[in-house]
C-alpha cells in the first residue's frame, strides 16, 4: 500500500511542479506584471508578509482568468513579500521572497502596511520619506489608500491589513 501511496506521489510531483508563478521585481508604487503557468482557473492571488506567509494577506488580488496581471505595487520600500496564487482545484504556487525596491512616490501606499518594513530598513526608508515629503508635499494630500490590479477584466485589490478592507 505505502509503495503505491508513493508512486501515485511521485508521479504527481511533475504535475504539480509545472504550476508556477513569477518571482517580479516589486517597486513602491510602481506597476509590475505578475505572471503564472496555466492549470485550471480563474486563480486566487494574494500578497503576504514574507516573515508570516500563512497569516493574513497583506492583499487580495482577486480572482483572476488570465494568466498575469499588472498591479501597482502599493507597498512600502524594504517590505519583503510573497506571493500566493491558488488555481480552482486547489492548487498553490508561491513567488520567492521579493524585497520592495525604493521609490520617490509613496502615494499609494496605504497606512495598514507601512509597519510592514523591517526594522534594519526602517530608518532608511524614514530618510527617503521625509525626503520624498518635502519636495512633494502636495501629492501627499491626494494619496490613495487602494491599490489597483489589471488583467483583461479589471479587477481591483484590498488592503486586508490592519483590518482595511
Amino acid at each position: 500500500m505505502f509503495s503505491t501511496l508513493l508512486t501515485a506521489a511521485l508521479l504527481a510531483a511533475p504535475a504539480l511542479a509545472d504550476f508556477a508563478i513569477s518571482t517580479p521585481q516589486l517597486v513602491q508604487c510602481q506597476q509590475a506584471e505578475i505572471s503564472w503557468a496555466p492549470t485550471t482557473g480563474p486563480y486566487n492571488l494574494i500578497v503576504v508578509a514574507a516573515e508570516d506567509p500563512c497569516g493574513d494577506p497583506l492583499f487580495d488580488l482577486g480572482d483572476h482568468d488570465g494568466t498575469s496581471i499588472h498591479w501597482t505595487a502599493a507597498l512600502p520600500a524594504g517590505a519583503q513579500v510573497q506571493l500566493s496564487l491558488e488555481d480552482s482545484t486547489g492548487d498553490e504556487a508561491w513567488s520567492g521572497v521579493i524585497t520592495v525596491g525604493k521609490s520617490s512616490d509613496s502615494s499609494c501606499v496605504p497606512a495598514s502596511v507601512k509597519d510592514i518594513v523591517p526594522p534594519e530598513t526602517t530608518s532608511e526608508s524614514a530618510s527617503s520619506s521625509i525626503k520624498a515629503s518635502s519636495t512633494k508635499a502636495s501629492s501627499s494630500a491626494k494619496a490613495s489608500s487602494s491599490a489597483k490590479a489589471t488583467s483583461t477584466t479589471d479587477a481591483s485589490s484590498t488592503a486586508v491589513a490592519g483590518g482595511t478592507t
